[in-house]
């Protein structure tokens, strides 16, 4: 060392040089450290000297770059010694964050390594982070931070102290999408993520890179079960993002780690919604096998069934009703769509002991079968319902014992025994809702045919498990929209009088365009037109009408409600029954009265319009009067002022004056009258300015 130092001393030495990669001895002196099989180091002052002395002999070599952009500093901080790194911290002009082509400053290179805690890295990494000036927030070309660094190479220290900064972000991911937590997962630093996690800044465990793998999908991928336990409580997305990727083993593993299969992701969906939306069969029946909680719905309120519906996945519908899937949210119209069915065909759900069936057949094969419509009466639990899209089974009186033509606005209602045995009932009740068309001569609201609303079901004699006689539901059949399975008659009638009071809300809705048309008509004509007196008379008599029919269908709904509930339901469902006919008569009976008092609004509205059009005729005529006398005493005033002057000096024995001067003085006082009202006319304007 001493010859070393001897030949710098010789101010013939140049130490200027650099190598092929554009380093200097500086760089490769700092980049040394007890750990390399090299000579000498900086193990003690003579070697301090050596660095020292090139110092001294070229200021620039202290941040002399080389072609990648790296200075000493970045060097030293990679793989130098710690008290190197404090040396060249202190020398004054030092760049402390100069980058490289890489976009890393020095205190990058000293958390790129590796390195377990307790090591020298610790101390490289803190001389760094502890200098006054050291750039906190900056990241590299790859978009990794600090934290990034420090959290994929189990630099624990580094990670705590720059987790301690109020302004530290700990979500931000890399090119890659990953973020500190992410590199912390892959990399298996157990400590790092007990920091990350237990932060005030709010770690986000649901971030997933650019392949929707999140820190769970890497901790499960390699194995760090004590990381897998960390974050598999506070995970939303990873199990529905393998899911979506179809990932069945990755599926498996999450669950076979405990993974909730119930939990929502950030739009309420659960796995089994992304197995569904992404038309995977086998992880769907996978997730099914491990839950029973397959009826909720998503933000939007679609259901995993709805969703496989809207699919048209007849084999994912199927599965799903399988295992129970809920159907009361799906509409008629959804399974004709689902299965591309028209008017012509029927849908049969069955349902037996949990588990669900659709088939669907011709409306005209009922006919050749009717055993297979009303089903073998020896059945046990197996309830079926029937759904069809009009009501022509019945018109072609295909559905035995049931009501075949309806009355207008009627409500049929009615029970009869099947093939005469006593044990078996066949109800039905049904409506043929306003059809309704007035005198169109004399206006009124017009209300068009309307599809009628049918249902039946079938009832026998049985015993319930105490060997007490009960009357166990058959099959149902139905021309509603709703297609939940009914558990009982109650249940089917209830859904029949929904679907009453939506039909008696589109009749007021109606009742209302058709009011509002008659305002903007009236307005139209400008309060003339009185013709419209006669249309209202019309609608009154209508809302009278709705109210009588709407009493009826109330009182007999409670009559044929209290009937079948107490002698065949055993009085359930008469309570729900109840208070759906009391709210059809409450809401309905508000609407007719709305339109009661539009009514009346507007024939107030007609009668002073009518009232103002009179007074204003009466005025018209009195001032068209009063101006012809103004007038005709306009006129003949001159030429009574004339004809009083000529009379008092006329001689009417002689011809003084002539009488022709009257012509022309009357002429005059007549154009001096003109002029001076002409006078007066303009006079008024100009006051008035």
């Amino acid at each position: 060392m001493d010859v070393v130092e001897t030949l710098l001393k010789r101010d013939s030495i140049d130490v200027d040089f650099t190598d092929d990669d554009g380093r200097t001895l500086m760089s490769w002196i700092v980049s040394f450290n007890s750990s390399r099989e090299v000579v000498g180091g900086f193990r003690d002052l003579a070697e301090r000297r050596i660095a020292g002395l090139l110092y001294q002999k070229s200021t620039s070599l202290l941040n002399h770059p080389d072609r990648d952009g790296r200075t000493p500093l970045s060097w030293a901080a990679e793989q130098g010694d710690p008290t190197v790194v404090e040396w060249l911290l202190n020398q004054p002009g030092i760049e402390l964050n100069s980058k490289c082509k890489l976009g890393r400053t020095p205190l990058f290179w000293a958390l790129s390594n590796p390195l377990p805690f307790g090591s020298p890295s610790d101390h490289r990494v803190r001389y760094l982070l502890e200098t006054p000036g050291i750039e906190k927030h900056s990241w590299d070309n790859e978009g990794r931070t600090l934290l990034s660094w420090a959290a994929g190479s189990a630099q624990e220290q580094a990670a705590d102290y720059l987790l301690a900064d109020d302004n530290i972000d700990v979500n931000v991911a890399d090119n890659n999408g990953w973020t500190p937590l992410a590199w912390a997962t892959m990399n298996g630093n157990e400590r790092i993520v007990e920091l990350l996690l237990a932060s005030k800044h709010g770690v986000d465990v649901n971030l997933a890179d650019k392949d929707s793998r999140t820190p769970l999908f890497w901790a499960v991928q390699n194995k760090h079960h004590l990381i897998v336990d960390m974050l598999l409580s506070r995970d939303l997305v990873t199990l529905c993002s393998a899911v979506r990727r179809g990932d069945l083993a990755m599926v498996k593993s999450l669950v076979g780690a405990g993974y909730d299969v119930k939990r929502t992701n950030l739009l309420s969906q659960t796995p089994l919604h992304s197995a569904i939306l992404s038309g995977n069969y086998e992880i769907a029946e996978f997730l099914l096998s491990r839950t029973t909680a397959i009826n909720g719905g998503d933000n939007e309120g679609m259901t995993p069934l709805r969703s496989a519906i809207q699919q048209r996945r007849v084999d994912l519908v199927e599965l799903l009703l399988k295992h129970s899937a809920e159907t009361k949210e799906i509409k008629l119209y959804e399974w004709f769509e689902a299965y591309n069915l028209t008017g012509s065909f029927y849908v049969c759900l069955t349902e037996n002991g949990g588990e669900k069936t659709l088939s669907v057949a011709r409306v005209n094969e009922i006919a050749s079968s009717n055993e297979a419509i009303q089903g073998p009466w020896n059945r046990s639990s197996e309830k079926r319902f029937i759904l069809f899209k009009n009501s022509l089974p019945w018109q072609k009186g295909l559905i035995r014992n049931s009501i075949e033509i309806l009355q207008p606005n009627k409500l049929h209602l009615s029970e009869s025994v099947f093939a005469g045995d006593g044990k078996h009932l066949v109800l039905s009740a049904a409506i043929l809702l306003f059809p309704w068309h007035p005198d169109q001569e004399l206006g009124g609201l017009l209300i068009p045919d309307k599809e009628e609303c049918r249902i039946t079901w079938t009832i026998r004699r049985g015993v319930d498990a105490r060997s007490e006689p009960v009357w166990v539901p058959l099959d149902f059949f139905s021309t509603l929209q709703n297609s939940g399975i009914p558990e009982d008659g109650a249940e089917l009638f209830t859904q029949f009088l929904d679907d009453l009071e939506r039909r008696w809300l589109g009749v007021c809705d109606l009742a209302e365009e058709h009011l509002s048309n008659c305002r903007l008509e009236q307005l139209k004509h400008k309060g003339s037109n009185l013709t419209l007196i006669d249309c209202l008379a019309v609608d009154a008599r209508q809302w009278a009408e709705f109210r009588k029919i709407l009493k009826g269908h109330a009182q007999d709904a409670r009559s044929f409600a209290q009937k079948y509930c107490q002698r065949y339901n055993g009085g359930r469902g008469l309570e729900r029954i109840r208070e759906s006919i009391d709210r059809i008569e409450k809401r309905v009976n508000e609407r007719i009265h709305n339109l009661d008092q539009t009514v009346r609004d507007l024939l107030q509205l007609i009668k002073f319009a009518w009232i103002s059009i009179t007074e204003v005729r009466k005025s018209t005529s009195v001032a068209t009067s009063m101006k012809r006398l103004s007038w005709i005493t306009f006129i003949f005033l001159p030429a009574m002022f004339a004809s009083s002057l000529f009379g008092m000096n006329v001689n009417l024995l002689s011809n003084n004056p002539d009488w022709r001067w009257y012509i022309l003085v009357a002429g005059v006082v007549l154009t001096l009258t003109v002029v001076g009202w002409l006078i007066f006319k303009s006079m008024g304007p100009s006051k008035e300015r």
